[in-house]
C-alpha cells in the first residue's frame, strides 16, 4: 500500500513538473482544433509510420532507445526517419518498447506516448513532425506496460489507458496534455495485461477492453476474465464494466475492431487452452453490444503471435492481419478479409520475406499512411541481431512496397502503436 501511494504521488509530481517545465503546454492551449488522426504527427491527414527503437545508442548511451517516425505520403512513405530521444539519456532505458499515439492536447497534431524504464515519455507532434524538445517525463511503476489510446470520454481529446500495479490508470487528454484520470481494477493482480480500444457497445464512444493474468494454477485450464469498460462522458468506470470468462489461457495478444460492418467493435485474440504444449490459435467473437457472440477459431500450421485490425480493402469493414511464427525465425503474416459474417476463414493475402531470421510481422499495424482512406500494412522485421526493418505494403499489396531502415543496431521492428 505504501509503495502504491509513493508511485501515485511521484506520478502527480512528475505531471506537474512536466507541465511547468515546457512552454509547449501554453502553446497547445492557445486554440482548440479538430483532433488529428492517431499517428498523424504533422497534421497532414496521413498517418505516419511510427516505431520504437529501444536498442538505439543515443548520445553515447547503449540501449537508451528512442522513437522513429517516417512521414506518410500520397505516393510513398518518407525513407528518412526523424528519431527523437530524451534530452538526458541513460544506458538501458529502452525508450520506445511500447507506444501509443493520439492527439492528447487537440492541437491538430498527433502525439506519442512511449515507455522507458520506470517512466513514460510524451513527445508532441507539430507541423514539422514529432518533436524531441519539450518531452514530458512521468515516473511509472511498470516498465513496458500495456497501453491503449482513444477518446474514451468523447471530448475531442485523446486519452491513454496504461497498465500500472494491479490496476489500469487512465491518462486523460486536455488542452495542456495528459493528466491523471480514473483508476480501474477488478482485484486480479495482473489486471491490464493486455489492453485494446474500440466501440464495442456501438454507442459512438470507444470502450476499453482489458485482459488479466493470474498465477498459473495446478489445473492447466483456468478462467481469466476479459473485461469491457464502456466509454462515457464522465470517463471510464468499473461501475458499468462487464466481463466474459472464456475457459482458456490468458490472451497472448488482443485487438478490437468492426470486422462485420455493424458499427460495433468485435473481439480478436490469440490464445490457447493447453498448458504443457500449448497450441495457439486466433479466436474471433462478434460484438452484440452488451456481450460477445460464439467464439470462432482460426487455426494455422504455424503459431499465431500477434494480431492487428484495419480496413485494407476499403469496404468499411476491418480486416485482420495475423503474425505467424515459424522455425528458423522465417515468420510470415496473413490477411483475412472482414465480411458480414465475420472474418474470412481463409487468408486473402500472405506476406513474407525471402530470407530466414527476419521474424517478419513480429509487429503489425494497419494504418492509412497514403491518405486514400484505405489501411496500408506496416510489418516489423526485427531480425535476430537487433538491426531491424519495417516494410510498408500499400493497400496490403507487394506493388510499391517500401523497406525502411536505420543505421546500426536499433531494435527497429519490435514495436509500433497498436
Amino acid at each position: 500500500m505504501i509503495a502504491g501511494k509513493l508511485w501515485r504521488r511521484g506520478l502527480v509530481v512528475a505531471l506537474v513538473v512536466g507541465l511547468a517545465g515546457t512552454g509547449a503546454a501554453a502553446e497547445a492551449g492557445a486554440g482548440v482544433r479538430k483532433p488529428a488522426k492517431a499517428g498523424d504527427v504533422n497534421g497532414d491527414g496521413r498517418v505516419d509510420v511510427i516505431a520504437g527503437v529501444h536498442l538505439l545508442k543515443a548520445k553515447g548511451r547503449s540501449d537508451a532507445g528512442g522513437v522513429a517516425v517516417y512521414l506518410g505520403g500520397a505516393r510513398k512513405v518518407s525513407g528518412v526517419a526523424r528519431v527523437v530521444t530524451l534530452g538526458r539519456t541513460m544506458s538501458g532505458e529502452n525508450l520506445g518498447r511500447v507506444l501509443a499515439t493520439g492527439d492528447f492536447d487537440r492541437d491538430g497534431y498527433a502525439d506519442v506516448l512511449a515507455s522507458a524504464r520506470e517512466k513514460l515519455v510524451v513527445f508532441r507532434g507539430s507541423r514539422s513532425g514529432l518533436r524531441g524538445t519539450g518531452a514530458r517525463v512521468m515516473s511509472w511503476p511498470v516498465t513496458a506496460p500495456a497501453m491503449a489510446a482513444a477518446d474514451f470520454d468523447g471530448d475531442g481529446y485523446w486519452d491513454v489507458a496504461v497498465a500500472g500495479v494491479r490496476q489500469v490508470v487512465v491518462l486523460r487528454g486536455s488542452r495542456t496534455g495528459l493528466r491523471t484520470g480514473q483508476r480501474l481494477a477488478d482485484g486480479a493482480p495482473g489486471f491490464g495485461a493486455r489492453l485494446a480500444a474500440g466501440d464495442v457497445t456501438g454507442d459512438g464512444r470507444p470502450d476499453l477492453v482489458v485482459t488479466e493474468d493470474r498465477p498459473t494454477p495446478a489445473d492447466p485450464v483456468e478462467t481469466r476474465r476479459i473485461t469491457v469498460v464502456p466509454g462515457a462522458r464522465a470517463g471510464l468506470s468499473m461501475r458499468a464494466a462487464w466481463s466474459i470468462g472464456p475457459v482458456e489461457r490468458a490472451a497472448r495478444d488482443l485487438a478490437v475492431g468492426d470486422v462485420d460492418g455493424d458499427r460495433r467493435a468485435d473481439l480478436v485474440r490469440v490464445t490457447a487452452t493447453e498448458a504443457d504444449e500449448p497450441v495457439f490459435r486466433v479466436v474471433v467473437q462478434l460484438s452484440r453490444g452488451n456481450g460477445f457472440g460464439a467464439a470462432r477459431e482460426l487455426r494455422y500450421d504455424s503459431s499465431p503471435s500477434n494480431v492487428a485490425l484495419g480496413d485494407v480493402t476499403g469496404d468499411g469493414r476491418a480486416d485482420l492481419a495475423v503474425h505467424l511464427a515459424t522455425d528458423g525465425d522465417h515468420d510470415r503474416a496473413v490477411l483475412h478479409a472482414g465480411t458480414a459474417a465475420g472474418v474470412s476463414a481463409r487468408p486473402i493475402r500472405e506476406f513474407e520475406h525471402a530470407t530466414y531470421e527476419t521474424r517478419y510481422g513480429t509487429t503489425l499495424r494497419l494504418a492509412d499512411v497514403r491518405g486514400d482512406s484505405r489501411a496500408d500494412v506496416v510489418a516489423g522485421l526485427p531480425g535476430v541481431y537487433g538491426t531491424g526493418e519495417l516494410e510498408v505494403l500499400p493497400g496490403g499489396r507487394r506493388e510499391g512496397a517500401q523497406r525502411l531502415r536505420l543505421t546500426g543496431q536499433s531494435g527497429l521492428g519490435w514495436s509500433q502503436p497498436s
